[in-house]
């Protein structure tokens, strides 16, 4: 919906690109492979509660005729951005690309808030939107951790 406003906004203006312009910029950042990307969401504990993620992180991608794999490393600051506990998490993971835009995932790291230090393991599932050369993808997962502790989230990843 965001993209199809975009475009009628440059047509109007006279500036869109043409489809195969459109395609060509899906074609260079599957092709491109290394990918660079913003994370924002929440989490939500079982118990209750909510607090907002947000990371930094690079992922490699190999496209493939009609599907592909990534491996990614990613840190992400848990609660309050400059307040509050300094909760972090620090890890990996892989993703398979059944189809070209819908990521499953599987991550793990390690957990850093006042309740110490935990490994952590995530599955979740993603959809890649493309807006020109940088990508967005809404995303959900379940997490937990080694000491019994689960929750799960839900955010958005902006790629270039």
């Amino acid at each position: 919906m965001l993209m199809a406003l975009m475009l009628a906004l440059l047509n109007a203006a006279g500036v869109a690109p043409t489809p195969a312009e459109l395609e060509s910029y899906k074609l260079k950042f599957r092709q491109r492979g290394h990918h660079v990307h913003m994370d924002f969401g929440t989490t939500r504990p079982k118990d209750g509660g909510k607090a907002f993620t947000w990371g930094l992180g690079y992922e490699y991608y190999v496209d493939r005729k009609f599907n592909g794999v990534s491996v990614e490393v990613l840190g992400q600051k848990l609660g309050k951005v400059f307040k509050g506990p300094q909760d972090w998490w620090v890890g990996g993971g892989l993703g398979w690309w059944p189809v070209r835009d819908l990521k499953i995932f599987v991550q793990a790291g390690a957990l850093f808030d006042d309740l110490g230090r935990a490994t952590q393991a995530r599955v979740g599932v993603g959809y890649r939107l493309m807006f020109f050369m940088i990508a967005a993808m809404p995303y959900v997962y379940v997490q937990t951790t080694d000491d019994g502790r689960f929750s799960w989230s839900l955010g958005a990843r902006i790629q270039y």
